[in-house]
């Protein structure tokens, strides 16, 4: 039995000459498989992985061999065909060189020239696929450094938002690498901008299938439902008007690979059902197809809204909202952990100077608390193309100023209520530690009065004492954490 992971397949009306070549080919060691047609030949060329060089017939009931080679050669730019040609058809070995041929043997042949002709082709063939690798890693190592500047600063965040998502990818993590259990459905959910691509990302890479390939797909650019239907599981020639060829959708794309569904819920609910097949059955259709395709295909899908609610209002499957939800994972936004915006900004900032050959010194402690308090609407992608800007727009060799962070929005500040000493009371004798020591301690201990005595005046309740404070609740809530106060011991009895 032949051990070679490609195929050649000889398509010929002939059963004599299909049963001659395919038992020579194989005692040459390769793995063969016939067809008795041009049709059939197509069929096989849609459902068979591995076929790298068709060796075809012209003259044949139906289509010939040239309008086999000239029809699949577009959909199969990577196969190599050899034509067999009657004697005297010169000008048909010349069209079929130009639709694409890699040789053509004038019958009768000797069976040394089929081989070595086959032999050239199997060697383009590895060749190009070669070539096409080491495109693919370069591909690869491109995305990687996109995403890099966000996942570095993901491995040591100190919000405990972000700490959660690690968490998750380091259970996908260990989970992957058991190569018996199955990979679950992941669900990333968050605003615009949080992220939600590049944890995909990262999940891809480090699972079992980061060989293989991501395939995104972004369901809101579809303006029909027939036109995402087709995208994600091809259709068959004549499926529709316009369909004037089989094309395989991007799901067969993705077999053993990861299947990225971005903005999942604008995903049609016609096409909906056919993705609950998928997750179910592990099968899709090609539109106008009569006859399933079994795939390898592992889903990761992104949303900023709640699928739940939208299945309730019943603009989304319910039954798809839980299979696509194996793991859930909420991304949060960048002003819910604003312990990370600084360290975001410098290894963004450092990546963009960099690109464009300045040096990064730093931000001064201005720049940072603005970086701090903006709300940053946008969230990471806004906050990467401010330090994109930032960097084209500074000169100089200093640490960046706040007015020199270029589209940073600054809110006007309402004014700041007086705080009388009876409310707040610190007191300090100058000690050995210095000003630097001194003036830490004091605002420590400024923060944890602050807090206390505006939890006292509202029994308890964080939002009102974060509003009347000006402080976005969630800070409010790490300055409680920080300095270990409850807001339970405040709440008035009812």
């Amino acid at each position: 039995m032949s051990t070679n992971p490609y195929k050649v397949m000889i398509v010929d009306d002939e059963e004599s000459i299909r049963k001659t070549l395919k038992s020579r080919l194989e005692r040459e060691g390769h793995n063969v498989i016939v067809a008795t047609s041009a049709e059939e030949a197509e069929t096989l060329l849609s459902r068979e992985r591995n076929i790298s060089v068709v060796i075809t017939d012209v003259r044949m009931p139906g289509k010939d061999g040239v309008t086999l080679l000239s029809e699949q050669k577009p959909l199969h730019p990577e196969k190599k065909f050899i034509i067999m040609t009657g004697h005297g058809e010169k000008s048909t070995a010349v069209t079929a060189l130009k639709n694409g041929a890699s040789d053509y043997l004038e019958k009768p042949f000797e069976m040394d020239e089929i081989l070595h002709s086959l032999k050239r082709a199997q060697y383009e063939y590895d060749l190009e696929r070669k070539q096409e690798n080491q495109v693919q890693t370069l591909k690869e190592r491109a995305t990687r450094a996109e995403a890099l500047a966000v996942q570095d600063t993901w491995v040591q965040p100190s919000s405990l938002a972000m700490k959660s998502v690690l968490d998750w990818l380091s259970v996908l993590k260990r989970e992957s690498m058991k190569n018996d259990a199955p990979e679950p459905t992941v669900l990333v959910s968050g605003h615009t901008g949080t992220g939600k691509e590049g944890i995909a990302q990262l999940i891809h890479r480090q699972s079992r299938r980061g060989n293989g390939a991501l395939v995104t797909v972004n369901c809101a650019n579809f303006t029909t439902a027939q036109a995402l239907e087709s995208e994600l599981f091809g259709h068959e020639r004549g499926a529709f008007s316009g369909a004037a060829s089989m094309k395989r959708g991007l799901v067969e794309l993705a077999d053993r690979g990861t299947l990225f569904l971005d903005e999942v819920s604008n995903m049609d609910t016609s096409v909906q059902a056919q993705v609950v097949r998928l997750l179910k059955d592990g099968v899709i259709r090609r539109v106008g197809g009569t006859e399933d395709i079994q795939v390898d295909v592992r889903v990761i899908s992104a949303t900023p809204v709640d699928l739940e609610s939208i299945a309730n209002e019943g603009t989304f499957r319910s039954d798809l909202a839980s299979a696509l939800a194996g793991v859930h994972i909420e991304m949060p936004e960048l002003k819910q952990r604003r312990e990370d915006i600084v360290l975001l900004a410098k290894t963004f900032a450092e990546k963009a100077f960099r690109a464009r050959g300045k040096p990064f010194v730093g931000f001064t402690l201005d720049a940072e608390t603005a970086l701090e308090t903006y709300d940053w609407p946008g969230n990471v992608r806004e906050l990467q193309n401010v330090m994109d800007r930032t960097a084209l727009c500074f000169e100089g060799t200093t640490a960046v100023e706040a007015h020199q962070i270029i589209g940073l929005r600054f809110r006007n500040p309402a004014p700041l209520r007086a705080i009388s000493s009876s409310e707040v009371s610190v007191s300090f004798e100058v000690g050995p530690e210095g000003f630097t020591a001194l003036k830490k301690r004091f605002s420590d201990e400024f923060e944890r009065q602050f807090i206390l005595r505006s939890l006292d005046r509202h029994g308890g309740n964080v939002s009102a004492a974060s509003k009347e404070a000006l402080v976005d609740r969630s800070n409010f809530l790490r300055l409680m954490r920080r300095h270990v106060i409850r807001s339970a011991q405040y709440r008035k009895a009812a």
